[in-house]
């Protein structure tokens, strides 16, 4: 998948917020680039290892075991001074979509040894002050939460090019509203 996501370099674009990837741009929330799902990078073997241990995922988190009615992903690169700042993966009120992430994945890769530093996800406690969990960006390291847990990306240092970059695949498994069910499949 890393030679992958090099070799399409030239297709990321800048990420923007909400709507599956497609809201705004706000560069002073949120800097990294997104690969649009046209250019390709085979997800399928990591989805399918992330479906088959959902069960144990929920327990470990402390999370009702759901049925998956749809898996979306998004394929990141962090560079020099990207960063995102904190927020859930959840929608917030209201909302009349026919499902809702309940598990986010992170599965990191990057060059071996690494080409930048920091770039942790910091994972917020739900309520007090706290310090919050610092996940390092380890190649080949898959970090999993609960969607509706506060979390950032901190600042990254890089001072090679795009190969360099901190790369992510992340990943959320839905389950289904009481609105209907929801679209496929979209890795």
């Amino acid at each position: 998948m890393l030679a992958q996501m090099i070799t399409a370099g030239p297709h990321f674009a800048p990420s923007r917020i909400g709507n599956d990837g497609t809201g705004r741009l706000d560069t002073d929330y949120r800097s990294s680039l997104r690969l649009p799902k046209s250019a390709g990078v085979d997800k399928s073997p990591l989805v399918d290892a992330i479906h088959a241990r959902i069960d144990a995922f929920c327990a470990d988190l402390g999370l009702s075991s759901f049925t998956i009615c749809r898996t979306e992903t998004s394929v990141v690169s962090h560079r020099d001074g990207d960063f995102y700042k904190r927020h859930v993966d959840t929608r917030i009120g209201v909302s009349d979509a026919p499902s809702v992430r309940v598990v986010s994945c992170v599965y990191y890769l990057h060059r071996v040894p690494a080409g930048f530093s920091g770039g942790e996800l910091a994972i917020h406690p739900l309520i007090g002050n706290a310090d919050p969990i610092l996940v390092a960006p380890l190649h080949n390291r898959l970090a999993v939460f609960p969607s509706f847990v506060p979390h950032e990306v901190l600042p990254i240092r890089a001072a090679g090019g795009f190969a360099e970059s901190r790369f992510s695949v992340n990943c959320w498994l839905h389950r289904a509203t009481d609105l209907g069910p929801a679209r496929g499949d979209s890795a």
